[in-house]
């Protein structure tokens, strides 16, 4: 089994991998071992084997941001969380002015749950502070972005708001519960 990024022909990476220019972030941020282990979880439903890799994808509705956090949330579990990380690391430094509010929103929204997780572990707690504080700041343009885009639906729920409050409460900091309520 090849690692994901890495080809024996030394062609171009297809897949999914290719398709978002992803190349580097498998060969720089993950070692062998756990490349075949991401290709191994992403199991999508009624995806092709290896979709990671494999496949000339010429089209794709998705943008590189959902595919990210996507991917990321393949491994949430304790021991796969490292794995997360670095994929939403490099989500995170793939953020600029030209990505649409709906994906940074979804970005902090799916990037909060994993690294709160890990509360106890030293600056994880921050993270995820952090992460709710900046789906906080881009809160109204993605509610309008939302309007736009799917009139018709109520806006979902907002991960940020709601993990800072239970975050602050624990905190025995009422005020600023009361504030940002």
């Amino acid at each position: 089994m090849l690692p994901f990024g890495r080809r024996r022909d030394n062609k171009r990476v297809q897949g999914m991998i290719g398709y978002f220019g992803l190349e580097d972030l498998s060969y720089t941020s993950f070692s062998d071992q756990e490349r075949d282990y991401i290709r191994y979880v992403y199991q999508p439903m009624g995806a092709y084997e290896d979709l990671l890799i494999s496949g000339m994808i010429s089209y794709m509705t998705q943008t590189l941001m959902g595919f990210l956090y996507g991917l990321a949330g393949w491994f949430t579990k304790q021991q796969d969380r490292p794995i997360a990380y670095k994929i939403l690391k490099k989500a995170e430094e793939l953020l600029d002015a030209g990505t649409r509010v709906l994906d940074v929103d979804f970005f902090w929204h799916h990037m909060v749950p994993i690294y709160y997780k890990d509360w106890d572990r030293p600056g994880y707690l921050d993270i995820a502070i952090s992460a709710c504080k900046k789906q906080i700041a881009v809160a109204p343009q993605a509610a309008e972005a939302f309007h736009a885009d799917y009139a018709s639906q109520p806006l979902p729920g907002h991960k940020g708001y709601k993990q800072v409050s239970i975050i602050l409460e624990k905190q025995k900091d009422f005020e600023d519960v009361i504030r940002l309520c």
